[in-house]
């Protein structure tokens, strides 16, 4: 039954795709199915017209006649089979787009966790990118023909029943090796690709480290410095050799099995065609015209047969694909109720919070209770693990916390993430760059708001960032990005600042998450944005992630995360004074500034 749901799950959605003409194209299709049948009866009548003329007891005028209908017929089935042919590709391309889309909204809606591998999110969804997707797109074109190719298998099938039945059921049970020869090669492909994604992946890894295209080339220098090219090609070539002696294996054996089965197939169909000679002869009254109606409808009978059920077989086989693509609506989405409009306040707030990671039992925070008033500037500092980064996470609701809650702008993060994320402006640690121009690389931050390209660089030089619009020929309007017309792409320091206006430009947010916001930029830039940091941040609350402890002159007050716990909270004065955790990293850090 499940499959069952499934075809019929994808049969709508196939029906809701479709425009008019190809519902008006696929009827065609089904009418177009007794054509074979018309066909060969014309071709009957007109040998046995020519035999009547041979023997001078014809009228030339009915063969010129039927000869003129099969012409027609001809031309219209031609026409038909190209209308449809065209059709069936603009659907596919419509289901692509469809199947696109969809992916793409499911990896922005699901919950964050997937993002970050749960259920070995990654590898399935590129399963169903790279396979999954285009055989669902196939599996809607096989199910219409399947119904198209039963009906003319009846057609032809009924017709040749009344010569002899013996014909019909050899042709059909001869066709039956091909189309479960088809069926579990399908099945033996889906296996062998699901199983061999990781392998293939790597390989692909592999070689775009090295020379592939596309506009990542951050290791190629310590490739060429470290001569590194004979190893790396060694390491592809081995993985490669092996996925593809894999493939090979399986594609040489399947064509070994087909082709006994066409073999199989032309003898039956010589055989039939010995059938129909012997009984013609044996009863002259039948006519050349019975071996002529035999010898074009066997023909179709035994293809429309292999295809009717290789078809079947291989849309059977298909049904894992959709099922893998249907995967998606099983996901858990967020939960986004609808925006009440009101505006969020600065304060945060964390009751017993504690969190792990799915799929593991090693807590990344734990019992976190925390108040963070109205306008505060928070640093949030500790070694590589401690939890800052996941704190940000769950502060801007990408996870749900394992225990406790969370209120970010006076609202519940795990109930309204879209109301928290409202009252948030947040520069991440992995900013965007996006290809389009500087101004849409800012603006895209608060959509509705229009500010004019001044209001838009009077903010830039607030901020102490304008100096990247003011290198740009074309200003805030300057395409940027590797696809740029002129691959006029941004130093990772010039994007990083980018980012950072992006940050302000949302000027109606409360709260400003900054999570290594000077990671790229060179000393200068970053003790001018430490200058500029009330510029920036203006009223709002204000966390401030880094792992250089000069930012704690800038705020009011300091989280000191280690282990998953806030250990130290205080001012810098309170915390030195204290000789704790802080001081230890402080004087650490300060060492190598003296």
């Amino acid at each position: 039954m499940s499959k069952l749901r499934t075809l019929l799950k994808a049969l709508w959605i196939s029906i809701k795709i479709k425009g008019p003409v190809s519902v008006i194209i696929s009827l065609l299709g089904f009418a177009a199915a007794f054509l074979p049948v018309l066909l060969a009866g014309y071709l009957r009548a007109l040998t046995d017209a020519l035999q009547m003329l041979a023997g001078e007891g014809g009228v030339p005028g009915k063969a010129l006649k039927l000869f003129s209908g099969i012409v027609m017929l001809y031309i219209v089935q031609v026409v038909i089979t190209n209308v449809q042919q065209y059709t069936v590709g603009l659907d596919e391309i419509k289901m692509e787009r469809y199947l696109k889309r969809t992916i793409m909204r499911h990896k922005c809606e699901v919950r964050y966790q997937y993002v970050e591998n749960y259920d070995d999110f990654h590898n399935r969804l590129a399963f169903i990118e790279e396979y999954a997707g285009k055989q669902m797109a196939r599996s809607i074109t096989y199910m219409i023909t399947v119904l198209q190719l039963l009906l003319a298998f009846c057609a032809a099938a009924f017709t040749l029943w009344s010569v002899s039945p013996f014909i019909v059921l050899i042709l059909f049970i001869t066709s039956i090796p091909a189309a479960l020869l088809s069926y579990f090669q399908q099945e033996e492909t889906f296996r062998y690709r699901a199983k061999w994604m990781e392998e293939g992946s790597l390989a692909i890894h592999y070689f775009h480290i090295i020379g592939g295209g596309g506009y990542s080339y951050d290791g190629l220098q310590e490739i060429r410095h470290f001569a590194l090219f004979d190893y790396l090609k060694a390491r592809w070539r081995a993985i490669a050799d092996e996925y593809i002696g894999k493939k090979n294996k399986i594609m040489a054996r399947h064509i070994k099995c087909n082709m006994a089965a066409d073999f199989l197939r032309s003898i039956v169909y010589l055989a039939v065609l010995f059938i129909a000679a012997r009984a013609i002869y044996q009863n002259p009254v039948l006519g050349l015209g019975t071996f002529t109606l035999v010898f074009t409808l066997s023909g179709q009978l035994q293809n429309t047969a292999g295809e009717c059920l290789v078809d079947i077989m291989v849309l059977a086989q298909n049904i894992p694909y959709m099922q893998e693509f249907f995967y998606l609506d099983k996901l858990e989405r967020e939960v986004c109720p609808a925006d009440s409009g009101e505006e969020g306040t600065g304060e945060i707030t964390f009751e017993n919070v504690s969190f792990a990671y799915p799929n593991t039992d090693n807590k990344v925070l734990q019992d976190i209770n925390l108040r963070i008033r109205e306008g505060e500037k928070i640093a949030v500092v500790g070694e590589n693990g401690s939890g800052k980064s996941t704190f940000i996470s769950l502060l801007c609701g990408m996870f749900d916390p394992l225990t406790g809650r969370i209120r970010v702008g006076g609202a519940d993060v795990g109930s309204h993430p879209a109301a928290a994320r409202k009252a948030v402006s947040v520069v991440f640690q992995d900013f965007a760059h996006y290809e389009t121009s500087i101004r849409e690389n800012i603006t895209i931050s608060d959509k509705l708001r229009n500010a004019a390209d001044q209001e838009i660089l009077e903010l830039l030089q607030k901020i102490n960032v304008d100096d990247v619009v003011k290198e740009q020929k074309n200003g805030l309007h300057e395409l940027v990005g590797s696809f740029s017309e002129k691959a006029n792409n941004l130093s990772g320091g010039q994007w990083q600042k980018i980012s950072l206006a992006r940050a302000a430009y949302r000027n109606k947010a409360k709260i400003m998450i900054l999570d290594e916001p000077t990671s790229a930029l060179d000393p200068v830039a970053e003790a001018q944005l430490y200058h500029n940091f009330t510029a920036l941040t203006e009223d709002k609350t204000t966390i401030l992630i880094s792992h250089r402890l000069g930012i704690t002159s800038v705020v009011d007050r300091i989280l000191v995360f280690k282990e998953g716990r806030i250990i130290e909270d205080g001012s810098h004065k309170e915390l030195m004074a204290k000789k704790g955790y802080y001081a230890q990293m402080y004087h650490a850090q300060a060492q190598w500034y003296v």
